[in-house]
């Protein structure tokens, strides 16, 4: 049950960064961004996930497994969500910001969980199938997003997949 949890935490963390590349087309020309716009926004995200790497470790360390991880995916998927409040690159940066720092946190806790669910032995095992959910979340955003984005818009492919880590936390 926990590697399954830990796997699906990865899947939706890894879809919900794949979001903003597979829309870009659509929110390029909804709000006019040039390509450095775009970078700037790719960037934020990039930065915030390294400064998230650090001190979520540290985090997870200091609260635990459960409450870091819960934590992590609470900022990530409000962080996801938001996303469709963004009005502009400016708005989009904040979100991506909060979603970099939030979805640092999949790593450090997921290895914790490993190492305190799992006997040695086993944890080879357990880190790949846990691992494999980065593979998983990037086939599933390229299935899942044309469709939300044609059935509701490009508002809701953040809202619906952001919202996806609130439905892991009940299980969690």
């Amino acid at each position: 049950v926990v590697c399954a949890l830990i796997f699906l935490a990865t899947t939706i963390n890894y879809v919900d960064r794949q979001i903003i590349g597979l829309l870009k087309p659509v929110l390029e020309k909804e709000f006019a961004w040039s390509e450095s716009d775009f970078a700037i926004i790719v960037v934020a995200f990039t930065g915030a996930y390294a400064a998230g790497l650090l001190s979520f470790g540290w985090l997870i360390d200091r609260v635990g497994t459960k409450m870091g991880y819960t934590i992590s995916v609470v900022l990530w998927s409000l962080m996801g969500m938001l996303h469709a409040a963004a009005k502009s690159v400016t708005g989009f940066v904040a979100a991506r910001i909060g979603l970099g720092l939030g979805e640092a946190g999949n790593f450090p806790a997921g290895m914790k969980a490993i190492s305190e669910w799992f006997p040695t032995k086993e944890r080879g095992v357990a880190a790949g199938i846990f691992n494999s959910g980065t593979a998983v979340g990037v086939v599933l955003a390229v299935l899942i997003t044309p469709w939300i984005l044609v059935s509701f818009g490009w508002q809701e492919v953040f809202i619906i997949t952001g919202a996806s880590g609130f439905v892991w936390l009940l299980f969690w």
